[in-house]
């Protein structure tokens, strides 16, 4: 697929961060800023985020606790 150059403007302290943490990860900012957008693009995003929120209730956490144990 072709790429198409984009310029970013970012603060010293964020790009520093931005590069730190693409480091961390053993990829370039670039990849990452690329990996980052891509996943808030996804059109099931949004639908895993709700069917998550539903899941997130008291008797649900319980039940996966019980069966899971808990949290380490």
């Amino acid at each position: 697929m072709a790429t198409k150059p984009v310029t970013l403007r970012l603060d010293e302290e964020f790009h520093a961060r931005l590069k730190a943490r693409a480091e961390e990860m053993g990829t370039t900012v670039t990849a990452l800023i690329t990996e980052v957008t891509e996943r808030e693009l996804d059109e099931g995003r949004e639908r895993f985020l709700e069917a998550a929120a539903d899941f997130n209730t008291p008797e649900n956490w319980d039940y996966v606790r019980e069966r899971f144990g808990p949290r380490s």
